[in-house]
Order: structure tokens, then C-alpha cells, then sequence
């Protein structure tokens, strides 16, 4: 694969990709034009036993035009509303990409959420009807809400592709009636209502066309040379931009195979070993597990020898900055690392990096083609293009406030535009101000903090109203807890034996971070070194692995009030000091 050069526009202080004046038509077209192409080649894959079962396109088309059929059985109309409420799966395909194809919407919700904002986000998307892959856990959510039918993963899905296929004079008459219908959809008409991952408030339903999302299909055909029949390797969550938009329309549209990673990006031993039997051309994933990764491949050759791969092309990385210290391992190995910034408001891609081995911490890239993007009021990166969003579900407020009379998008991202392209410097609703007035852009000093040392996971740094800003550090335990280290990937850091030991060896790394500050007044002046994990389960990190301020500053009060008040008294129990002189 190769990245062509993008039209770069650094005059004044905007960024413009290539033009696309192609109609990027509907996601049901692009599947009607895919299973006649490929029709036996496979599309979906899920593990049994110790190979994977694959799904053809021609079988995956069966399926979805019964779940078309029983939809209209239903009496669904066009645009009305079905919330997906499950793990991703062969179901949870066919039945999504039905509900897309037919001119119906898809609302899909993380189904980890609790049952009580479960019940709100169905209530206040006044959905129709509701799949699951556990009725009895939602059966509250069908009492409490009328008119909301509930259909499970397994059996009863299987039963609704059953119903047409077992006909065959029925399923070539539905066929015909529901592939015309399938070619009336457009791209200007909605297909999404993706709810944001809600760092900071409820859920914002952000409302994606069928243009918005297969206009990111287009700008990557035009950037990336792609070839059918590639192979994915995918964990990535649905009801997320990352994975549902981005990877999995990425594979469709390209002809390709998408296996299901049942290690969901939590069990490195089972990733390694999935990767072992799908050997996929391409990975997709955040940072977090690509720290898990890195952890295991410098302590296991064998592991090190099945991810790199003869055939992996390259890796691809998004949601947060990934550390120096883990692309490194990348470089060592020659595989590129592709890295893209967006938000879900943008379908989500807006920028992407090339693929040169080097990489420039806190740089995303050059505009895909179609979006330009420029800075405005304090530094605010806005985003103009057919990817950006129709608007927020019945909240026209947050509409009018997120989008200008002109179309552009404000994300809430600080950045900076440099010869090499964008670079992001914080969200603005993190930026805060010392007691001497100045500015501090937490992300960047984050970042410096975790590629210095592998054995970071992840940095909070806070400190408003502080002469310094200040941090709370949380350790790689996966790699702490490991055993003997491959040289060839171990740097400058030995390992060190425990968290505490960690703690004594990170003084002269944030030595080391605060001098290459330009600016005095941003170097750290004192950090805990906490001997814990972020959970997501704790609400500490998003369904994307991103750090949750609000939640960390709750959870961690106790810890942030002894760096603000400077207490002489004995530390939280479970975390070290970091006490570095300002230079």
C-alpha cells in the first residue's frame, strides 16, 4: 500500500485535501456492488475452535436482504429507528448493514452502559425496534418504553434469515422489491445517529448520512492503494466511530475479509494467537493496546515473530497520541504506522499521516480528500467537508453551537499548522491557566511523559491555579509485571522491579521531559507514581481507551488534593512522590 501526496495549502492558517466531486452513493449500494463482485470470496469471519469460519459476501447479501424483509414485515418505515445494543458479531452485521441498505437508521449504543442511561439513550431515540445479544438483561428497557420490539443475537436472527432463504420463489420475488428499495437510498439521506463516548455530559447523537459516511470510502481510495480480498484482523467496538465507521466500512468497501478478534483488545496471549491463524494485511487499534502489545513482543520472540509478519503492511492508530517509545518498536521492525485524527462529528477521519517509518509526536497529518481544515478563535481546529455531521438528534442548541453559517465544524481540539501538518495540542476544555496567567496544553506534556518511558500507560496532568502544573502517573502493569525484556527493543530504560522502583527512576526521566519544554512555566513540578490501572469499568477511560478527566479527578481526588494543598502528610496509599526542582 502507498500514500499519494496530498495538496498541502499552509497559506494563512488552513489546510486543504485533494477535491472528490464523486457522489460517494449509499452504504447499500456499495454492498449490492461488492457481493456481485466477490460473491464467493469471504467478508466476515469468527473464531471456532482453533481456525476461523468465514461468511461469504454472496451468503452475507442472503442474509441482509432477509433482515430487509422481516423489517418490512415490521412495518419500519424509511427513517425510522433500530438500536443495536450488542457486542459486535455476524448478527449484529447483517442486521446493522439491513437497517442501513433499507433507508431505515441505525443507532447503535455501547452495551456496557448501565441499564438506566441504557433505557435513556432508547427512550430519547425513539427507536422502533431494538436488537440485543441478552433480552433478559434488557427486558427493563422493553417494559418501560412502549412500542419497542427486542430481538436477540443467535437462534432468533438465524431464524429471520431462514424464514426468505428457505423459499426460494419467495426470496428471488423479495430480492428484486428490496433491492430496488436498497437503490433509492441516497447519500444525503441519514443512516446514523453514533452517540459520542461522553467524557464530559450525556451522550450527543450525532446524526451521519449515508454521503457523510462512505465519503471517507472515497477519500481513501483516492489516498490508499487497496485491493480486494485484504485481510482485517478487528476488535474495534461498532458503536464507536473507530471501529464501526472507520475500519469496518474500510474493509467493506474494499473488497476485504474482517475477522472478529474475540480477545476484544483485552488478552494479548489470544490477539497474538488470532493473529497467528488470520496473519491480516492491516491492524487497526489504540494505543493502550498497542502498549499491551509492544509489553509482549520485547518479552516473547515467538510472539514478536507471529505479529511481524512477512505480509503485515502496516498498523494504524487513532483516539489518543501513541508514544515514541512503542512506534519505535514499529520502526525497528519496519512497519509503518499510519496515525489519523477526527472525531465522530467527521465520520471520523479528517487527517492522515504517510507512511514513513519516522514519525513527529503530536502530528495527525494532511487533510483526506474533500476536507480542509483552519484555525479558528483561540486556536480551534474547524473542519469543513462532506464528512462533517447533519447536525446533533434533537438538540438543535449543540448544533448551532458546534456548527458556523458556513459549515464548519468546531471540534473542541486545539491545534497548531505546521509544514508537516496538523498538530494537536489539547482539547480546549482542558487547556488551564498557572497563578501567573499563563497557559498549559496538558496533552502534549502528557505525551512527552509516556514516550519517555514505555513503563507509563497513561499521564494526567492538571494544575490550575498552581505555579507548576502536576501529574498523576499510572504504570504499564502488564509490562511491569513481565519477565526478562529483548535488548533489542528495551532502549535506554532498563525495567525496573516494581512500581516504586519505577517512581525513584522516573525523577531524571521528568528531568530529562521538563528541559526539552520550551516553556519554563510548562515543566512539571511534582507527579504521584500510582500503583494502579485506569478501568474503563470504572468509567476512567472511555469505550475507546481515552482518559476521562472528570471521572480521574472524582477517583482520584484524594491524590490530586495532597499535589494542590501540598500537604505535609503522609502520601496516599499506593502511590510515590516525584518531587523534581524547576530548572
Amino acid at each position: 500500500m502507498a500514500l499519494d501526496a496530498t495538496t498541502k495549502n499552509l497559506a494563512g492558517s488552513g489546510l486543504n485535501g485533494p477535491p472528490v466531486t464523486e457522489d460517494p452513493g449509499s452504504i447499500g449500494q456499495m454492498l449490492l456492488r461488492n457481493a456481485m463482485q466477490f460473491q464467493n470470496a469471504p467478508v466476515f469471519g469468527q473464531r471456532c475452535g482453533d481456525q476461523f469460519e468465514y461468511v461469504s459476501w454472496g451468503r452475507l447479501l442472503c442474509d441482509v436482504l432477509a433482515v430487509c424483509h422481516f423489517l418490512d414485515q415490521n412495518r419500519l418505515a424509511a427513517g425510522d429507528r433500530v438500536a443495536l445494543i450488542t457486542s459486535n458479531s455476524y448478527d449484529r452485521l447483517a442486521f446493522e448493514l439491513a437497517v442501513l441498505s433499507s433507508g431505515r437508521v441505525a443507532v447503535p449504543i455501547f452495551h456496557g452502559y448501565d441499564l438506566g442511561l441504557l433505557s435513556q439513550l432508547v427512550e430519547f431515540s425513539d427507536v422502533r425496534l431494538l436488537l440485543c445479544d441478552d433480552a433478559r438483561k434488557l427486558a427493563g428497557v422493553g417494559n418501560t418504553i412502549p412500542n419497542v420490539k427486542i430481538v436477540e443475537t443467535g437462534d432468533e436472527c438465524a431464524g429471520i434469515y431462514a424464514a426468505v432463504v428457505k423459499d426460494p420463489k419467495k426470496l428471488a420475488a423479495t430480492r428484486q422489491e428490496i433491492e430496488e428499495k436498497i437503490y433509492r437510498v441516497v447519500s444525503r439521506d441519514l443512516a446514523m445517529i453514533m452517540y459520542t463516548s461522553g467524557t464530559s455530559s450525556f451522550p450527543k447523537g450525532v446524526m451521519l448520512t449515508h454521503g457523510n459516511i462512505m465519503s471517507q470510502q472515497s477519500a481513501l481510495a483516492q489516498l490508499w492503494r487497496v485491493r480486494p480480498g485484504m485481510r482485517f484482523l478487528a476488535y474495534l467496538p461498532w458503536h464507536h466511530s473507530f471501529g464501526g465507521l472507520f475500519e469496518r466500512f474500510f474493509a467493506l468497501a474494499s473488497g476485504g475479509s474482517l475477522a472478529l478478534d474475540d480477545s476484544f483488545g483485552r488478552n494479548p496471549d489470544r490477539l497474538i494467537e488470532n493473529f497467528r491463524i488470520v496473519k491480516p494485511h492491516v491492524y487497526f487499534s489504540v494505543p493502550k493496546v498497542y502498549a499491551d502489545i509492544v509489553s509482549r513482543i520485547i518479552t516473547d520472540k515467538s510472539a514478536r515473530e507471529i505479529f511481524f509478519h512477512s505480509e503485515l503492511e502496516f498498523v494504524f492508530t487513532a483516539a489518543a497520541p501513541l508514544p515514541s517509545s512503542i512506534s519505535d518498536v514499529f520502526r525497528r521492525a519496519d512497519v509503518p504506522v499510519v496515525e489519523g485524527w477526527g472525531l465522530t462529528e467527521t465520520s471520523p477521519c479528517c487527517t492522515l499521516t504517510g507512511f514513513d517509518l519516522e514519525r513527529s509526536p503530536g502530528i495527525v497529518g494532511h487533510p483526506i480528500p474533500g476536507v480542509s481544515i483552519r484555525l479558528g478563535e483561540s486556536d480551534e481546529i474547524e473542519v469543513r467537508g462532506p464528512n462533517v455531521m447533519a447536525g446533533y438528534f434533537r438538540n438543535e442548541e449543540a448544533t448551532r453551537a458546534a456548527l458556523t453559517s458556513e459549515g464548519w465544524f468546531r471540534t473542541g481540539d486545539i491545534g497548531e499548522i505546521t509544514q508537516q501538518g496538523l498538530r494537536i495540542l489539547s482539547r480546549k476544555d482542558r487547556v488551564f491557566k498557572l497563578n501567573n496567567g499563563e497557559k498549559v496544553f496538558p496533552t502534549p506534556i502528557e505525551e512527552s511523559l509516556r514516550t519517555r518511558c514505555r513503563f507509563i500507560k497513561h499521564a494526567f496532568v492538571f494544575g490550575s491555579g498552581q505555579k507548576t502544573p502536576l501529574a498523576l502517573l499510572f504504570p504499564n502493569q502488564e509490562l511491569l509485571s513481565a519477565g526478562a525484556i529483548d535488548h533489542k527493543d528495551e532502549g535506554d530504560c532498563s525495567k525496573p522491579a516494581c512500581t516504586k522502583s519505577l517512581a525513584d527512576c522516573l525523577r531524571g526521566c521528568m528531568e530529562s521531559v521538563n528541559m526539552q519544554q520550551a516553556l519554563r512555566y510548562a515543566r512539571i513540578g511534582r507527579a504521584l507514581v500510582i500503583d494502579r490501572d485506569l478501568l474503563l469499568e470504572k468509567g476512567e477511560l472511555t469505550p475507546s481507551f481515552k482518559l476521562v478527566p472528570r471521572q480521574v479527578e472524582k477517583n482520584y481526588a484524594e491524590h490530586i488534593d495532597w499535589l494542590l494543598e501540598d500537604r505535609g502528610r503522609g502520601l496516599p496509599p499506593g502511590s510515590w512522590l516525584i518531587d523534581v526542582e524547576q530548572v
